[in-house]
C-alpha cells in the first residue's frame, strides 16, 4: 500500500510538474498578448499627444518670416543685394528680429537658395551643412508664397536642424526668402525625459529627431521591421535593434510630411509577462500543493483506516491460525515464565492445568535427554537477573516432557526469541514425537529381521551359486570330455585295429606291410600328442616379461611354422619392418598361425584359393592388427561364442574349437585384446590390439 502511494504521490508530482510548465507558457503568452495590446492603445494615444504638442510648439514660428517679408529695407537689399550699406542694415535687423523673436537665426536666401545675409547668432552653425541649395530652391519655387518648413540633417555632425522659409517677391517675381532657424531643443527634451523612444523623419525620410537612439538608427531603418498580429486581429510591427525588439507605431503629418514614430519597447512588456507569469504559477503552485496536501491526508486516513482492518484481519487469522494449529505454542517471558498458550499446548500439557504464571522449566524432568534444554531455559533465568535477552536458540531438540498428570512423553523442542514493540521474550513449539517413536522402534525391529533374513537369503545364495558354479564346471568338463574322448576315441580305435593288423601282417610274415601298418599308426599317435599339446596351451602361465616385438617377424614365422599348408596362400600384407608391440614373441606368432590355419582350413572346404590381407591402424600409442580373409565367415548369432573354448562350426572330428580360445588367451596375457566383427561388405575381419612399442 505504501508502494502504491508513493507511486500515485510521483504521478501526480509529475502531472503537476507538467500542467505548472504548460499554465507558465499558456499565462506569459496571455499577459504577453494583453500588455502589448495595451501598449498598443496606449501608443496611438500617446503619437496623438506627440502630434499635438508638436503643432503647439511649430504654431508660434508660422508668421516670423513674414514680418520681414514686406520689409522696404528687405526689398532694396534683395534687388541690390551687393550693396554694402543695405547688408550691414539688413544684419542689424536679422539680429534684432533674432533677439526680439527668441529665435536660434534669421538667414536671407537667394532665390537660387545661395545665403546672402544672416543674423550670425550662431557661429558654428553652417546653413550648407544641413540644407542642400538647389534642394532649398526648388521647395521655395514648389512653395508659390506659401511659408514652408524645412528640416535638414548633418551626417557628420550627427545633428538636425529646423528652418522656416517665406518666400520674397519683388517687381521682378521670386527674389528669395526669409529662413528661420527655430528651436526644437525643448521639445526634445521633454520627449528624452519619458521611458518611450520617439523617432521623427522629414518629407525625404530624412531623421532630425531620435530621442535616445541618435547615432543608433541608420538611413534605411524602416525597413528591418516585421508584420505581427494580436490576439484581437490588430495588426502592427516589429522593429528589432540592437537585439532588442520595439512595437513600431507612426503617424504622418500631412502638411508638414513629416511623421512621428512610435517605439515601445518590448523587454519591459516580457518582464511584466514573465511576472504574471510567475506570480499565477505560484498561485496555482499553492492550489496544487495544498490540493496535493489534502489528497495525500485523505489517502492516510484511507491507508491507516485500511492498516487497521487488515491489521485486525491479521490478528484475527492469526489467532485462528494458533488455536487451530496441530503444534503447542507457548509464549514465555524473559525469565521463562508462560503467558501464552495455545489449546494444542494445553492438550500437550493438561487441559485443566493452570499453565499461565508457571516456568517451562516445570515440564523438563531431569533426565540425559532434557540435558540441551534444561541448560537452555535456566539460563534464561540467570540472562534476566543480568538484563540481557539470550539470542541462542533451540531449534529441533529432541526432549521429554512431563504432564500435569505426570505422564512423560517424547516432544520436539524448539526455542526462539521473539521482539514486539514494549517487550522481548520467546517462542516455543513443542512437538508429540510419541507415535515417531514407536515407528522408530518398529522400523528398528524390522531392519533388525530383515537383516536377519537378508544373512539367510545370502548365504543360501552363497550355497546355490556353489552347486550352480559346480554344476557349470561339471557340464563344461563333461563337454570337454566328450569332445576329448570322441577326439581320442578315433585315433585309439585306428591304433587298436592297426596293431591287430600289423600282429597278422608279422604272423603271415610280410613285414613290410607291416612296416606300412606300423607307419600308419605313428601318425595316429602323433594327432594325439598334438591334440594334448593343444590343451595343455589353455594352462599356461603368462609371461614374466613382455619386450618390443616385430609383428613383420611374427607373421613371417608363424607362415613358416605352417609348412605347406600355407604355401598356395595370397598375402595382402601392409606392414613396415620398424611396426614393433609390446608382447612375447612365441604367444604372438602363436596367435597368427592359429588365424592364418584357421583361413586355409575354412578356403580349402570351399576348394577357393586363400587370400589373406594384414594392415595395420595405430591410435593413442596403442596399434591394431586387423586380419581378414575370403572364407566363408560366421553367422552374426554365432559371432559372440566365437572366443569360447570348444565352440566350433565344423564336423565333429575336424577340430576341437580351441585355437581362436587359445588365441584370445594369448593375447589377453600380453595386455592386449583379439576381438571379431563384421565390416561392411558382411565379411569377418579380426583386430589384434597390442600397446606399440
Amino acid at each position: 500500500m505504501i508502494s502504491q502511494f508513493r507511486k500515485h504521490r510521483l504521478f501526480f508530482l509529475s502531472l503537476g510538474c507538467v500542467i505548472l510548465t504548460l499554465l507558465f507558457f499558456g499565462v506569459n503568452t496571455i499577459a504577453y498578448q494583453a500588455l502589448i495590446i495595451n501598449k498598443h492603445s496606449e501608443g496611438q494615444d500617446q503619437l496623438l499627444d506627440y502630434v499635438i504638442e508638436l503643432r503647439n510648439e511649430l504654431k508660434g514660428y508660422h508668421i516670423l518670416p513674414y514680418a520681414l517679408a514686406d520689409n522696404p529695407t528687405l526689398l532694396a537689399f534683395m534687388n541690390n543685394p551687393k550693396d554694402t550699406a543695405l547688408t550691414l542694415q539688413m544684419q542689424r535687423q536679422l539680429e534684432d528680429l533674432t533677439h526680439v523673436s527668441k529665435t536660434q537665426d534669421w538667414f536671407i536666401l537667394s532665390s537660387q537658395g545661395d545665403l546672402l545675409v544672416s543674423s550670425e547668432q550662431s557661429p558654428h552653425f553652417n546653413l550648407d551643412d544641413y540644407f542642400d541649395k538647389q534642394n532649398l530652391s526648388n521647395v521655395l519655387k514648389d512653395q508659390q508664397g506659401e511659408y514652408i518648413l524645412v528640416s535638414g540633417y548633418s551626417a557628420e555632425l550627427s545633428k538636425s536642424a529646423h528652418i522656416v522659409m517665406a518666400p520674397v517677391y519683388t517687381a521682378s517675381g521670386l527674389a528669395g526668402a526669409v529662413v528661420v532657424r527655430i528651436n526644437m531643443g525643448d521639445l526634445i527634451e521633454r520627449w528624452n525625459l519619458s521611458d518611450d523612444l520617439v523617432v521623427m523623419t522629414d518629407q525625404n525620410s530624412l531623421i532630425f529627431l531620435a530621442s535616445k537612439l541618435n547615432r543608433l538608427l541608420i538611413s534605411d531603418w524602416l525597413s528591418n521591421y516585421s508584420n505581427v498580429q494580436f490576439l484581437n486581429n490588430t495588426r502592427s510591427k516589429l522593429y528589432h535593434l540592437n537585439d532588442e525588439s520595439y512595437l513600431l507605431q507612426n503617424v504622418t503629418l500631412d502638411d508638414l510630411k513629416w511623421q512621428i514614430h512610435y517605439l515601445s519597447n518590448l523587454k519591459i512588456i516580457q518582464k511584466k509577462a514573465q511576472n504574471i507569469a510567475f506570480i499565477s504559477l505560484g498561485i496555482f503552485a499553492l492550489i496544487f500543493l495544498f490540493w496535493l496536501y489534502r489528497r495525500e491526508r485523505a489517502l492516510k486516513i484511507a491507508s491507516k483506516l485500511e492498516n487497521e482492518i487488515l491489521i485486525a484481519d491479521s490478528a484475527l487469522r492469526q489467532r485462528v491460525l494458533i488455536e487451530n494449529t496441530h503444534v503447542g505454542l507457548l509464549q514465555l517471558t524473559k525469565s521463562g515464565e508462560i503467558s501464552f498458550v495455545n489449546p494444542m499446548g494445553l492438550r500437550y500439557l493438561g487441559k485443566s492445568a493452570q499453565l499461565n504464571g508457571r516456568y517451562l522449566l516445570e515440564f523438563l524432568p531431569n533426565c540425559p535427554e532434557n540435558q540441551v534444554a534444561l541448560a537452555f531455559v535456566q539460563s534464561l533465568q540467570e540472562a534476566e537477573s543480568t538484563g540481557t535477552v539470550l539470542s541462542t536458540n533451540v531449534l529441533g531438540q529432541e526432549a521429554v516432557l512431563q504432564k500435569d498428570n505426570g505422564q512423560l512423553f517424547p516432544a520436539l523442542l524448539s526455542v526462539s526469541s521473539l521482539e514486539w514493540s514494549d517487550s522481548q521474550g520467546y517462542l516455543v513449539t513443542l512437538i508429540d514425537i510419541s507415535k515417531r517413536k514407536k515407528a522408530e522402534l518398529n522400523l528398528l525391529e524390522a531392519n533388525t529381521r530383515l537383516e536377519e533374513r537378508v544373512l539367510e537369503r545370502t548365504k543360501a545364495l552363497e550355497v546355490a551359486q556353489q552347486e550352480l558354479l559346480r554344476t557349470e564346471k561339471l557340464a563344461a568338463i563333461g563337454q570337454m570330455s566328450t569332445a576329448i574322448a570322441h577326439e581320442l576315441n578315433q585315433p585309439l580305435t585306428g591304433i587298436r585295429t592297426l596293431a591287430y593288423s600289423t600282429e597278422l601282417l608279422l604272423k603271415r610274415q610280410e613285414p613290410e606291410q607291416a612296416l606300412k601298418t606300423l607307419v600308419d599308426l605313428e601318425s595316429l599317435v602323433v594327432r594325439m600328442q598334438k591334440l594334448t599339446s593343444e590343451l595343455k596351451v589353455l594352462a599356461y602361465r603368462r609371461p614374466e616379461q613382455l619386450i618390443p616385438t616385430s609383428i613383420k617377424v611374427a607373421i613371417d614365422c608363424a607362415i613358416e611354422s605352417l609348412g605347406d599348408d600355407a604355401h598356395d596362400v595370397q598375402w595382402d600384407i601392409k606392414l613396415h619392418d620398424l611396426d614393433r608391440v609390446i608382447a612375447e614373441p612365441t604367444r604372438l606368432e602363436r596367435i597368427f598361425a592359429n588365424l592364418i590355419s584357421n583361413s586355409v582350413q575354412a578356403c580349402n572346404e570351399l576348394k577357393v584359393p586363400p587370400r589373406i590381407q594384414i594392415a595395420l591402424q595405430e591410435n593413442d600409442g596403442y596399434i591394431s592388427i586387423n586380419y581378414q580373409d575370403n572364407g566363408p565367415g560366421i553367422d552374426k548369432t554365432q559371432l559372440a561364442h566365437i572366443f569360447e573354448p570348444f565352440f566350433t562350426t565344423k564336423p565333429i572330428g575336424k577340430g576341437l574349437g580351441l585355437g581362436l580360445a587359445i588365441s584370445a588367451n594369448l593375447a589377453k596375457d600380453m595386455n592386449g585384446v583379439l576381438k571379431a566383427s563384421h565390416n561392411s561388405a558382411a565379411q569377418l575381419v579380426f583386430r589384434l590390439t597390442l600397446l606399440k612399442a
